[in-house]
């Protein structure tokens, strides 16, 4: 691929937050190469996001999702069925590209093994790129997946999975391994990963590359609820044990392996109610407040919770499989 000809369709993937998609698109025009195509997919349940297309920037072309909130995958395949570029580029609306970002990533592609190139994301938090150097983006033993995609290892290593705020992939090689999978319902956790992990058991190559960064703010969830709270625990194990079964197949060693991990690490839940009850301490040793003593029990609904997403699993997985195999993907 000669990268002076390669071209780039940027996805932003939005939902109710107007006032972030209009800054990502500020950054957009302000990078050093344009890319080929602008393509915004919506799923608010609002017209605030298309009126600010329609009046400010025409030449974005604005598609809905009308399916609405907890259907991000079902936004990127919108996405990916109107790109025309060599290049499918996805990022978030709270994600603002780097001036060089198209460049870089273009950059990567010039080795033809390259099937996508995932970049890294600064969320402004000190020291962030020193942490999780040797661990970015790893599909571990025990069918558990590493982040730290705010690491900078200061050279282009291989990796398992991307970001979703900014991950991209030669469309065709994309389009030919069957695309974008949807039902990651809820906060859309793992629906990036499959992709992924798809490619990477098809033995293709995928990179993470430092230099094709975004400026993460994280903007605060319209869909409901937030990062780290029950919700989000309970579709964190739901999606995670749907994408080993799709992925890998019920005969996978990563499904009992996960599992058992999950089961252990709900101990911690334990260990923190007999501390603030017996003890009358926190992690760090401090005397807590009578009612928190009290109410501490409450703290094992979250284990609760794990667990019902871990048992939903399997049956998202299965359905997810008879899915699949309706629409014509392949599964172990």
């Amino acid at each position: 691929m000669n990268p002076e000809q390669t071209t780039v369709s940027v996805v932003i993937i939005t939902y109710a937050r107007p006032d972030y998609i209009a800054e990502c698109i500020r950054h957009l025009r302000d990078l050093e190469t344009a890319p080929h195509q602008i393509i915004a997919v919506d799923g608010s349940p609002d017209t605030r996001t298309r009126d600010l297309i329609a009046s400010d920037h025409p030449d974005v072309l604005y598609l809905r999702n009308d399916l609405g909130k907890g259907t991000m995958s079902e936004s990127r395949q919108i996405g990916l069925a109107a790109a025309t570029g060599d290049i499918i580029a996805f990022i978030d609306d709270d994600a603002y590209v780097a001036e060089d970002w198209i460049d870089r990533l273009v950059a990567a592609y010039a080795d033809p093994s390259v099937a996508g190139v995932g970049g890294r994301a600064d969320n402004g938090i000190p020291g962030e790129d020193a942490v999780g150097l040797a661990s970015i983006g790893r599909l571990l033993p025990n069918g558990d997946i590493t982040g730290y995609f705010a690491a900078n290892p200061g050279r282009r290593i291989d990796v398992d999975h991307f970001l979703g705020a900014n991950q991209t992939y030669r469309r065709a090689v994309l389009l030919e391994h069957g695309g974008i999978r949807g039902n990651y319902p809820g906060t859309c956790l793992r629906e990036e990963s499959d992709t992924c992990l798809r490619l990477r058991a098809a033995g293709l190559r995928l990179i993470f590359d430092p230099a094709v960064l975004v400026r993460h703010v994280a903007a605060p969830y319209q869909i409901g609820g937030k990062r780290f709270d029950r919700r989000y625990l309970y579709y964190s194990r739901r999606n995670h044990v749907m994408l080993l079964a799709r992925v890998f197949g019920w005969r996978s060693a990563y499904l009992p392996r996960y599992g058992r991990t999950a089961l252990r690490q709900q101990r911690h839940y334990y260990a923190q109610v007999a501390r603030f009850m017996l003890r009358g301490v926190d992690e760090d040793g401090a005397r807590v407040s009578l009612t928190r003593r009290l109410t501490a029990p409450v703290i094992l609904s979250r284990s609760a919770v794990e667990l019902a997403g871990l048992a939903a699993g399997v049956w998202a997985g299965w359905d997810g499989r008879r899915r699949d195999r309706r629409a014509g993907v392949g599964t172990p």
